[in-house]
């Protein structure tokens, strides 16, 4: 069984990933289906190993949620795996 990501960063840290999809006035549930496309993506999809293709998780959203993915993924490169 997986641990929820909340539990492996610890609240303020999954906060601080997803802060910028929140400004842009994405819903919680909006924001679980992208990350849960980019994780389900990475396991088995063709994005696997391509971070450009991303992007294209949000091409049909107005620029300025574009812009807080791109955001969102830049914060979650920089955080270091739990041990």
């Amino acid at each position: 069984m997986r641990m929820p990501v909340v539990e492996l960063l610890g609240r303020d840290q999954a906060q601080w990933v997803i802060q910028p999809l929140i400004d842009a006035g994405l819903e919680v549930g909006q924001i679980q289906d992208l990350v849960f496309r980019v994780a389900f993506e990475d396991i088995v999809g063709e994005l696997r190993g391509f971070l450009p293709g991303l992007r294209d998780l949000v091409a049909d959203r107005p620029l300025p949620v574009q812009a807080a993915w791109a955001r969102t993924i830049s914060r979650m490169l920089m955080l270091t795996p739990p041990m």
